[in-house]
């Protein structure tokens, strides 16, 4: 571990009880006069205690502050075992030549060690000191924890150790590492190969292959790393939903055995386990066996969580299982089946742990419960005597869960502690990498290592806050100074100069957008000016350093390019920017639907009308569509074409289908296209799109309406 205290020196060298950089705050803090100064010290582990002060050692060692022969030792610090401090409580005792530290175990002596590192400050000529203080401290919760998706995007070892001495400094206990998902199985199993082999990677849209996954011994090194830090490293391992990768390793496991690719996508995927048949229950306990003796920590998370039912629902297998069982419906199927697991895992030593879906259709009250959405299953996870763990999502971008709402988090149901673990800040890496993750985490991290260490927030913890950020900084982690997205842009048309503005919103001030056109290259702050259509591709950049992959702005000439359009009935407002001419600006929406480019409607068949403003010869038309079933937007059955001379009489013209399921649930983009048999000439072209209409019943939203979006009407 890097040393921190060096890093302290940014701070004011004159330290005052205000501005002491201890975050999370102690419970207790009496400041004194004068200080300790940190030069030939020595460590002293009382009985009981041998072995507690390496990592203090090691610290002051790095400020040049330990003795090396013991007669030359001036002061000490002692470490003394104490019970009455609990496991993780300790109190410090500062003298000017003695510093006393009791604590009840080697974690409490830690957690005494990383308050003293924030402690440790420079003095106007390098010397270093711990300001004279008393302190007694013991967390308001057990549990302190974040979870690290590294499915979706892939983290190196040598991140994931950088990651555990940010927890670690702040006193956190707990990293929930989510080592499964549809979009990557990220650890090995020397029984099934292919897990690996095939599952641990997934081929882009670029063609790229993306992947990777953490050996057995590297996650015993992870493991091994994380304990001497004080923390523990809880596993997670989806079963039955997420289960993609897997699949596409080995199809048997599922209920209709056809080989899938390892998604690219995000979201909520049909094929499941099929836990109906006693071979994929076979392969998950042959899983666990090899994985369980790798975390010696007493809980095993199984996820649980979004489990679609139509593909069980479908499979002869499962319902002869639900009928052999007693079991009404699906929803009690996956009950079971988390119940049986659940008693695999208690035969093995282990305390299952899943989220807040496992309460369906019943659960043993020995379960973890982690809850994400919201009080409302906190309450049922209390009524049936599981302990909890809430939510706190860190995947969030900052201008959505600014630093107000990390302090307001209130982990408690109704105000009542009774159950609650503690929580953690789960961070899903959809839209997060090793580049840009810390502006996901910090300062926000911080925040709410302080609620959880110190059961509420103090109104002064930015001011303390400064230091780290500045030495994280320091060390190359991109940080969110403001309650701001790390990065967005737009594209404007502006049909007068029939040009087109892209502009940035930037997270920070001292970063910048590198972009490139087939027409050049080059960078920008705050806004760029496109003259001729292409695709033009912007990488925001800290420090010279790509942030995230490219984003690329697609600009497509055509006949209809500036025309006016008329919508009927006009689109929802919260979507698209401009309603005149967003269906015929040149810019093709991305497969993210609030892009300001698609527009949208619901529930309805909406009419589109352009005006060409003259005659012209037309040999193709096409509308984009846009399908993300997991939001209820769904492609439209068909869409209809009509020309016209005047506006006022209409010629049918065609009609454009497609073959795509509702279960190719996107995001993807669909063209709707249309080419006349020979060219036709007309001023005015119109399309009707017919909504898909309800929701079909496995969705989460069934029987209810669904949306139909559209972007750019393109005549050519």
């Amino acid at each position: 571990m890097r040393p921190i205290l060096l890093a302290f020196a940014l701070s004011l060298s004159a330290l005052v009880s205000a501005q002491a950089p201890l975050v999370p705050w102690p419970r207790n803090v009496e400041w004194q006069e004068g200080d300790f100064a940190l030069k030939q010290v020595g460590v002293i582990e009382g009985e009981g205690a041998q072995g507690w002060g390496a990592q203090l050692r090691k610290e002051l060692s790095s400020l040049g502050a330990t003795s090396i022969a013991a007669d030359e030792i001036l002061r000490s610090v002692q470490l003394i075992r104490d019970s009455t401090q609990g496991e993780e409580g300790y109190t410090i005792a500062m003298e000017k030549d003695v510093v006393r530290i009791a604590a009840g175990s080697r974690i409490g002596a830690l957690h005494a060690t990383r308050t003293l590192e924030q402690l440790a400050a420079p003095d106007s000529i390098g010397n270093w000191h711990w300001p004279r203080v008393r302190i007694q401290d013991a967390p308001a919760f057990a549990w302190r924890g974040t979870m690290l998706d590294v499915s979706r995007h892939f983290y190196s070892v040598a991140f994931i150790k950088q990651y555990l001495d940010e927890l670690a400094a702040l006193k956190m206990n707990v990293f929930h590492w989510h080592l499964t998902d549809d979009q990557g199985w990220r650890v090995e199993v020397k029984k099934f190969p292919k897990l690996t082999e095939v599952g641990a990677w997934r081929t882009e849209a670029d063609g790229a292959r993306y992947g990777g996954f953490y050996t057995q011994e590297e996650v015993k090194d992870v493991v091994r790393y994380a304990e001497q830090r004080g923390i523990t490293v809880v596993p997670e391992i989806e079963f039955p939903g997420h289960c993609s990768a897997a699949l596409a390793a080995y199809p048997q496991l599922g209920c209709r055995k056809d080989t899938i690719a390892v998604p690219t996508t995000w979201g909520v995927f049909h094929d499941v386990y099929c836990v109906g048949q006693e071979e994929t229950w076979s392969f998950f306990q042959s899983v666990l066996d090899e994985l369980l003796p790798l975390f010696p920590a007493p809980w095993f998370h199984i996820g649980g969580d979004e489990v679609p039912k139509d593909r069980w629902q479908h499979c002869a297998v499962c319902q002869a299982r639900m009928k052999n069982e007693g079991l009404k419906d699906e929803h009690a199927l996956q009950a079971w089946a988390v119940k049986r697991l659940q008693a695999y895992l208690t035969g093995k030593g282990k305390r299952l742990i899943g989220w807040d879906e496992v309460l369906e259709g019943g659960l043993g009250s020995t379960a973890v419960v982690e809850v994400w959405r919201g009080d409302e299953q906190a309450r049922k996870a209390r009524a049936n005597g599981n302990a909890i763990i809430r939510t706190l999502y860190f995947d969030a971008s900052p201008a959505s869960l600014t630093l107000d709402k990390v302090k307001a988090f209130d982990p408690l149901v109704d105000g009542d502690a009774h159950g609650i673990l503690g929580a953690e800040c789960p961070l899903w890496s959809e839209t997060a990498d090793e580049r840009s993750v810390g502006y996901r985490i910090f300062p926000r991290l911080h925040v709410f290592a302080e609620r959880m260490w110190s059961g509420e927030v103090r109104g002064d913890i930015m001011e303390r806050t400064a230091p780290h950020v500045a030495r994280l900084e320091q060390e190359g982690w991109v940080t969110a100074t403001t309650d701001k997205d790390l990065f967005r842009s737009a594209a404007v048309f502006d049909p007068q100069k029939r040009d087109w503005l892209i502009t940035a919103e930037r997270g920070r001030p001292d970063m910048d957008v590198a972009w490139s056109s087939e027409h050049g290259s080059g960078t920008f702050t705050d806004s760029l000016r496109v003259v001729a259509p292409g695709t033009v591709k912007l990488t925001p950049r800290w420090r010279e350093k790509p942030l995230t992959d490219a984003t690329s702005i697609r600009i497509a000439p055509h006949l209809a390019l500036g025309a006016r359009q008329v919508a009927s009935p006009p689109p929802a407002r919260q979507y698209g920017r401009d309603p005149d001419h967003g269906m015929t600006d040149g810019l093709m929406g991305t497969t993210t639907y609030h892009d300001g480019l698609w527009q949208g409607w619901w529930g309805v068949d909406p009419t589109i009308t352009i005006d060409l403003d003259s005659a012209r010869i037309i040999n193709e038309v096409r509308v984009r569509c846009l399908q993300q079933v997991g939001v209820w937007i769904v492609l439209p059955r068909t869409v209809e074409f009509f020309i016209s001379d005047d506006g006022v009489k209409w010629q049918a013209f065609s009609t454009a289908t497609h073959t795509i399921p509702v279960e190719g649930a996107g995001p993807l983009v669909h063209d709707f296209t249309t080419h006349p048999q020979t060219a036709v000439r007309a001023r005015y072209v119109r399309a009707v799109l017919r909504n898909s209409g309800k929701l079909t019943a496995w969705h989460l939203g069934a029987g209810g309406d669904s949306w139909v979006f559209a972007d750019e009407v393109i005549v050519r």
